[in-house]
């Protein structure tokens, strides 16, 4: 079974399979005619703490996934899945696999050919497939390792899609570097909510809305890890009054259409 999203002429689809990792779908970009399919740090092996797992299978298998292009935001293993990539690469040898240094490294690693990986840094864009991809700032979350850290804003044609992957609590400690996505208005932001790590938590999500100013807003990050999980419900109560209503928690496997 694969994941295929019916989307709707001049709008984009972007499917939830948990933790960081969205399908994004749309714009009939290319060349073959169909929908450009994006995986935005896929995630679907069970080898990283399996017991730990809320889920104990994740919903396709990694080698069933279909996928254009690959972005991945940083090399922990919730992000970079070698277990994942090796398949997605081996059963779709058209995709581009684009993301951080280490990350970059990991594929390449992890078996795939140079030729089909692509390392950035915040401030590049990228164009592939008909989408362009600005590449920003994250703000490194550990505390003792320098692991590259990257967000991505999708523009397709039909809307644009801001995924800031893991980025350190309180932004407004390091609002100065996320000078490019400030009031940056995108059809959706998709933010981690969890606390653990030093994830930005509820009331640092709830910052970044204020921050980057989205017409609607995905939580991620919860429901993956027993140990590192979070009521969604905490993030859509740590926000102003006037943006709650932007908020839409999707189910794993849940989809969101935009513009809406």
């Amino acid at each position: 079974m694969s994941v295929s999203l019916s989307i709707p002429a001049g709008r984009v689809g972007v499917f939830w399979f948990e933790q960081n990792h969205f399908l994004l779908q749309g714009g009939k970009t290319v060349q073959n005619g169909g929908d450009v399919r994006i995986h935005v740090d896929p995630f679907l092996s069970r080898v990283v703490k399996p017991e730990n797992h809320v889920h104990p299978r994740p919903l396709i298998r990694p080698g069933e996934a279909t996928a254009d292009l690959v972005f991945l935001t940083h090399d922990h293993r919730d992000h970079t899945d070698p277990y994942t990539l090796g398949p997605i690469a081996a059963g779709n040898p058209e995709c581009l696999f684009v993301g951080s240094p280490e990350s970059c490294d990991r594929c390449v690693a992890t078996g795939i050919d140079e030729e089909r990986v692509r390392r950035v840094a915040a401030g590049e864009s990228v164009e592939a497939r008909g989408v362009t991809v600005d590449v920003v700032d994250a703000e490194n979350t550990g505390d003792t390792d320098c692991t590259t850290h990257l967000g991505f804003v999708f523009r397709f044609p039909a809307a644009t899609i801001y995924v800031t992957g893991d980025t350190r609590v309180d932004p407004a400690g390091y609002r100065d570097t996320f000078q490019a996505v400030c009031g940056l208005k995108p059809d959706l932001l998709a933010v981690p909510i969890n606390e653990g790590y030093n994830n930005p938590g509820p009331f640092g999500a709830a910052a970044l809305v204020e921050l980057v100013d989205p017409a609607f807003v995905v939580p991620c990050h919860f429901g993956c890890f027993r140990n590192n999980t979070i009521d969604p419900g905490l993030f859509v109560d740590a926000l102003p009054d006037a943006r709650r209503d932007r908020v839409v928690v999707l189910d794993r496997g849940g989809t969101i259409v935009v513009p809406r």
